[in-house]
């Protein structure tokens, strides 16, 4: 019985086909080095090489910062402690787990407080877009002629 397929660790990508595979820029790629996200190999003359395993590590960064994980959380993940579950698979021991699950947490209230804000800004922002459109009817009907009295009582009609 074999375990599961380990990514190839051989470096042989280097760092403009790795940017062209994951659609990253070069800049993008140097700063998750930096953050220690992959560690590439160096070629003799300072290249870097990156391996399948390095390629597919990047690929979850990736995928995950579109989910909107911040660089913090998915640089945690990768160093929280791991273990093998029953199948083979690395997987996060229960501590990394409440980590992970108290982190998501923070993030997801500050994005609740960000939608709540945003979705303020939109009613006030429609609110005042009707304002702006009677006005600008206002203004348009007098320039076409129409007398002020006229639009005042049509505006407060008796009642």
């Amino acid at each position: 019985m074999t375990g599961p397929a380990v990514p190839d660790a051989t470096p042989r990508y280097r760092v403009g086909e790795v940017a062209a595979r994951l659609g990253l820029t070069l800049r993008t790629l140097k700063y998750y080095e930096e953050l220690g996200l992959v560690a590439p190999q160096r070629s003799g003359s300072r290249y870097r090489l990156y391996s399948e395993a390095d390629v597919e590590r990047l690929e979850r960064v990736r995928r995950m910062r579109a989910l909107g994980l911040s660089l913090e959380t998915i640089r945690a993940t990768f160093t929280q402690p791991q273990e093998r579950d029953p199948e083979g698979r690395q997987v996060l021991t229960p501590d990394a787990l409440r980590t992970l699950e108290a982190d998501l947490s923070g993030q997801l209230e500050v994005l609740t407080g960000r939608i709540t804000a945003a979705e303020r800004e939109l009613r006030d922002a429609r609110a005042l877009r009707r304002d702006l459109e009677r006005d600008l009817t206002y203004v348009r009907r007098r320039l076409s002629g129409e007398r002020v009295g006229d639009l005042l009582r049509e505006a407060d009609p008796p009642g």
